[in-house]
């Protein structure tokens, strides 16, 4: 078996060492922004009025702590790959690997191997995680500042929801939605027998989503033959839940991946907006790519001239990376939230690109 194959005696070697390094780097990472976290807060907590609060700076930072992951993980990857092969280039590791006449490919799919491992592991293990401590410390934040304002969805044209039912189909319009109170203020609904074929119109004051169904409250009515009639107050049956309207508000990092499809179908039922999850969910999903990409960039830069990777050299490098592919990835992020670009899109460019961007510098690097 060779040494360099999958699972062998370098590959897990060189493996170890990358892990290593991006470990430490992530640790550094975390643990500084978490310090700056931490700070803040403090000065936010000691401004308040009420400045009878209990608060537990430290569990609230452990709660917090996946979030931060989330954020730093890529930059602490491209740290960690450059340190590594930084070092291996000191020690002449990798060029005696290169000597044993091993392509770049496979001298550097280790590294590959475990960035995307890492990424594997970040969605399947971590963000699940983290969906739930993330919850618990958007609770602890309501609890020390106050009521949460995402709780009220106000839009320029109010809100629009759809509810089906096998006979007939709801088209909800409403100035806003109390997610909380799970009501709908000043309601207009538009009743169809079938698809394009309007029934019905009402109107109220309020519509409050129970257990049995839309009650609307001052209902007025008007048919086809423009006919108006008031009937007070109204119950329609309904296919959507309360907790769906009360989760429906929820930031896409507080769903776990697992959940997050079934999420963003039972948005798209009732009609409200699935942008910002959709693109969450492809970002997820392309997370373990994005890291194979920014391992790829890593490796070209740093081992572009073995005697001048000088540590403010390699310094620069890493930040002008971090930055471009942070601007690159918010860029398309906000392409994807303002629907110029499909969600799918705005979630798998960044990836695609800075992974193919890595793949042809490091095939123009073993070419020459």
């Amino acid at each position: 078996m060779s040494r360099m194959s999958i699972f062998g005696l370098l590959f897990r070697y060189f493996a170890k060492r990358h892990l290593l390094w991006t470990g430490l780097c992530l640790f550094g990472l975390t643990a500084i922004v978490s310090i700056i976290q931490v700070v803040e807060l403090i000065r936010r907590v000691s401004v308040l009025k009420n400045n009878n609060v209990d608060v537990n700076f430290l569990i609230l930072s452990m709660l917090n702590l996946p979030a931060v992951i989330d954020v730093v993980l890529p930059f602490a990857l491209l740290c960690g790959s450059m340190l590594c092969f930084n070092t291996l280039n000191k020690t002449n590791e990798f060029i005696v690997t290169r000597g044993m006449g091993t392509s770049i490919w496979t001298a550097l799919y280790p590294a590959f191997a475990a960035a995307f491992g890492v990424g594997l592991f970040f969605v399947m293990v971590i963000n699940p995680i983290g969906s739930f401590t993330a919850k618990q410390y958007e609770k602890q934040m309501v609890k020390i500042f106050g009521t949460d304002d995402r709780n009220l969805s106000v839009t320029a044209d109010g809100i629009w929801l759809r509810d089906r039912r096998d006979d007939r189909q709801l088209i909800i319009h409403g100035d806003a939605l109390d997610a909380v109170n799970v009501s709908i203020i000043n309601p207009v609904i538009y009743q169809f027998a079938t698809p394009g074929e309007l029934q019905t119109r009402l109107r109220g004051s309020a519509m409050l989503l129970t257990d049995t169904g839309w009650m609307i409250e001052d209902t007025v009515a008007w048919d086809n033959d423009g006919g108006r009639k008031e009937i007070g107050t109204l119950m329609i049956s309904t296919n959507i839940a309360t907790l769906d309207i009360e989760r429906s508000t929820e930031p896409p990092h507080t769903i776990p991946v697992y959940t997050l499809p079934r999420f963003i179908e039972m948005l798209e039922n009732t009609g409200l907006p699935t942008i910002n999850h959709s693109i969450h969910f492809h970002q997820l999903l392309a997370l373990p790519l994005l890291l194979v990409g920014i391992t790829m960039l890593g490796a070209r830069f740093t081992l572009r001239n073995v005697n001048k990777g000088r540590r403010m050299q390699l310094f620069t490098r890493g930040v002008l990376i971090a930055t471009a592919i942070f601007i690159y990835g918010y860029f398309m992020q906000i392409l994807g939230s303002t629907f110029r670009v499909p969600p799918a899109v705005a979630g798998w460019a960044p990836a695609a690109t800075i992974l193919l961007t890595g793949a042809a510098l490091l095939a123009r690097l073993d070419e020459s």
